[in-house]
């Protein structure tokens, strides 16, 4: 379904199922969790595709400098890591990029929203993504953690939102 056609429950499905996957099976969810990836990308226009990779970039720098500024920590893990985040977090960004440009981009265009959803729905993501994965998440600063977490992901839902017009063709 094309995101000018109408809301795509595809997209809003497959990111739900695929963030469930990788934070209870994290890395045991990789597989199918790219190959779903892979589907949506190939059904996304040349500038959308790119739009995901920026953002898919974007987001692991931004929680590698939270890594080193001691706001996010990962248990140590038994596997392959990129910039301290493990490989199931990369591809929880993987799939969150992708969403973004399918659906949630389109709801956080007024910027006063994108602030409320992004301060909101981040850290809540984050929060239970940790609680929910055996502590292979954690938040070593306290409140200063959560309050950090609710500053950066108001400031990505709304570039999320108002970088949508640089990838979205117009009728």
């Amino acid at each position: 379904m094309s995101i000018a056609t109408g809301f795509n429950w595809r997209a809003l499905i497959g990111f739900q199922l695929g963030w469930f996957a990788l934070i209870f099976w994290q890395n045991l969810a990789l597989v199918p969790v790219a190959m779903y990836w892979c589907y949506g990308l190939w059904c996304l226009t040349l500038r959308q595709r790119l739009a995901v990779l920026i953002i898919l970039l974007i987001g692991l720098c931004i929680d590698a400098l939270l890594i080193q500024c001691n706001i996010l920590q990962f248990l140590s893990a038994q596997g392959v890591e990129l910039m301290g985040l493990p490989l199931w977090f990369i591809a929880l960004w993987a799939i969150f990029a992708l969403a973004s440009v399918e659906f949630m981009a389109s709801v956080l265009t007024p910027p006063w929203l994108a602030a409320i959803l992004g301060a909101s729905g981040g850290p809540l993501s984050y929060y239970s993504g940790a609680a929910l994965s055996g502590g292979a998440l954690q938040f070593p600063s306290g409140m200063w953690s959560a309050v950090c977490l609710i500053v950066v992901w108001a400031l990505i839902a709304i570039l999320l939102g108002q970088s949508r017009r640089l990838y979205v063709e117009t009728a």
